[in-house]
């Protein structure tokens, strides 16, 4: 029996169904086509050269940097500005405050120098209505507070306000506030105040009682103890001295200009004070 092709015994449908897929419509992969030689030499064209580069950022590298500068440059001087607008305000603020310091104390040069050089004209017409009371006696207590014991005599050449008065008394405390100022305002420029502390009673004779009644009052001038009343009665003899308080203003050369007895004047007082001061002594 002959020998068949091992084709031959496939059905004809499926020989047919291989002759159709083995034809000519079997797509093949498209031939992929060579990059075209001028192609390559344009995109070499446009690469830029490393040297070329370098040039580039080499020239820019100096606008760049004078750019930042001014920038800087600009920056420090708006903070130079603020500062210099800064440090005119604070002087004008100073100057200001000198400004308004300076009269009070040109006022205050402008006494000192009529001090020195002699009373001014309305210092003289107070001058001229204070008479010459006579001499005050002398100062024998031997018990001081606040101060060594002091003498009128050696006091010559200074103002002296010599005031009685006793801690009990109320007129007494309401005039303290007035000497303290005094005290404090002209002691440096030639006045002496002194405190003739004469007991009305028998409590305000003890020294531990006065020393207490000082430092309650905040008196900061001397005090003499004149618990024998000897320079109450040597006063009364020449000055008729019998109240509580009373002042006696002694001038430089050592008279009694002036005498007040109790509370207020305080501004003429004080007016008396600043002439004796001004007034040319021994």
């Amino acid at each position: 029996m002959p020998k068949l092709n091992k084709l031959t015994w496939l059905p004809t449908g499926l020989l047919l169904l291989l002759t159709a897929c083995g034809g000519n419509t079997i797509s093949q992969p498209a031939p992929v086509e060579a990059p075209q030689p001028q192609v390559v030499e344009e995109v070499a064209a446009e690469v830029v050269e490393p040297s070329v580069v370098e040039e580039a950022v080499v020239e820019a590298a100096p606008a760049v940097e004078d750019e930042m500068m001014e920038e800087e440059t600009v920056a420090v001087e708006q903070v130079e500005a603020e500062k210099s607008i800064s440090v005119d305000e604070a002087v004008v603020v100073e100057e200001a405050a000198m400004e308004e310091a300076m009269p009070a104390e040109e006022q205050m040069t402008e006494e000192k120098v009529e001090a020195m050089s002699g009373p001014s004209s309305e210092q003289l017409q107070i001058l001229n209505q204070l008479n010459v009371l006579g001499q005050p006696p002398e100062l024998n207590n031997e018990v001081w507070l606040n101060s060594e014991p002091l003498k009128l005599a050696d006091l010559h050449g200074k103002v002296v306000l010599v005031e009685f008065w006793t801690f009990g008394c109320y007129n007494c405390k309401n005039v303290i506030p007035s000497l303290r100022e005094w005290h404090d305002e002209y002691s440096d420029d030639g006045l002496v105040i002194i405190g003739v502390h004469t007991p009305e009673f028998g409590f305000e004779k003890e020294v531990t009682n006065v020393e207490q009644a000082l430092v309650d009052l905040d008196v900061r001038y001397p005090v003499a103890i004149d618990n024998d009343w000897a320079t109450w009665r040597a006063y009364k003899k020449p000055f008729g001295q019998r109240y509580w308080p009373t002042k006696y203003f002694v001038d430089k050369a050592g008279n009694v200009r002036y005498l007040h007895i109790g509370e207020g004047g305080y501004d003429k007082q004080e007016q008396i004070i600043q002439a004796l001061l001004a007034e040319n002594g021994v």
